[in-house]
């Protein structure tokens, strides 16, 4: 009867523990809410104000919690004092954003790289984002501030630069691994700057297809269905098969080059005609007019628990209005990590229970 008693209490505690993680991991709170957009250099000391402005606005009317920008903030100067100047007039566009309390997360595109150099473009982002408008310090050597992860509420962001002398193309995946291995939220969101599946530019990720490839394994290893990219100057979501015929599992790439730099016009919508192998990019919206090229916006990502609804806002050119134009929706996998914790943490506390009774 005593033997019966333990295996029941034992059942019981687990039936009760499980509970209470599901309920902690599927009933996790109210929703919140982030934006992703990108490129917004243009003609105002390398911004373009008016549109970043505009976006900055429509960021603080939906009190988000945070902003992901992939790169390309400024158009970029042969000078470290005129990127830093330019850096702050971005900064100074986005500022009603830091003012209301919401998070900016930044990494760098070509444009904050090539125009100065490496070291000199790189000193300038750390001048400008500093102190209170600093990345995260947890990134690898030589590229703090610049890669960074962070952890917020049930969420992950990650973000990763791609343009370190000697690994231009890539990203560092040893400590990207590292990232993914120690994390136990159950959503992921990494950006970058570079798509990692051609579309206009032909500088992208897949200039280096092997550590592409294992680039994007590891997103969905890692359980991630997105990542967040710019580069090309137009609003482009497609579904990246991987080739097992379950589409619940694959990522998604979303490239939202949208936040002012000049429009782009994709000829050949849908052809996604890159170093692709083994995956298959599959378009599920592109936003364009035809001959008025792509259309700016951002896009607002809502995290319900394990649910993820992100919608596309595009600017209709003749209102100034942002309106709803595409909407897709996931759930995330919750992270198996917990349940292993959660069965050490019963047996710990039948443990105790038998020191106790004895």
């Amino acid at each position: 009867m005593n033997c019966f008693r333990k295996v029941f209490a034992f059942k019981f505690v687990c039936s009760l523990l499980l509970s209470g993680l599901l309920a902690s991991t599927c009933f996790a709170g109210t929703p919140w809410r982030f934006v992703v957009t990108s490129d917004s250099r243009g003609n105002d000391n390398g911004v373009d104000t008016v549109i970043l402005s505009e976006i900055a606005d429509q960021i603080v009317n939906h009190g988000v919690d945070f902003v992901l920008f992939p790169g390309d903030l400024v158009d970029g100067t042969s000078t470290q004092a005129g990127m830093e100047s330019q850096l702050l007039t971005w900064r100074d566009a986005m500022q009603p954003v830091y003012d209301a309390g919401i998070g900016v997360y930044a990494c760098r595109g070509n444009h904050e790289v090539n125009s100065p150099g490496h070291t000199a473009g790189y000193a300038a982002w750390n001048n400008v984002f500093t102190g209170a408008y600093a990345m995260p310090g947890n990134g690898p050597a030589g590229e703090q501030n610049i890669t960074f992860s962070d952890t917020h509420k049930n969420a992950f962001m990650v973000g990763v630069d791609q343009y370190i002398p000697g690994q231009t193309h890539r990203v560092n995946q040893t400590w990207l691994d590292a990232q993914f291995a120690a994390n136990n939220q159950p959503h992921i969101f990494v950006f970058g700057h570079e798509p990692a599946f051609k579309v206009l530019h032909s500088d992208c990720l897949d200039d280096e297809p092997t550590a592409r490839n294992t680039f994007w394994a590891s997103i969905s290893n890692a359980n991630g269905r997105t990542y967040f990219c710019g580069h090309d100057h137009f609003y482009d979501h497609a579904r990246v098969e991987d080739g097992d015929g379950n589409p619940d599992n694959d990522v998604h790439q979303y490239i939202i080059g949208t936040a002012g730099a000049p429009l782009y016009n994709w000829p050949y919508v849908g052809s996604y005609n890159g170093d692709n192998g083994p995956y298959t990019p599959q378009l599920v919206h592109h936003a364009s007019g035809g001959e008025d090229a792509g259309r700016h916006g951002y896009v607002i990502v809502e995290v319900d628990d394990l649910d993820v609804t992100l919608t596309w806002m595009e600017r209709n050119k003749d209102t100034g209005e942002y309106l709803v134009t595409e909407q897709w929706s996931y759930t995330a996998v919750p992270e198996p990590a917990s349940v292993s914790m959660l069965l050490l943490g019963t047996v710990s506390l039948l443990k105790r229970k038998r020191q106790y009774r004895a």
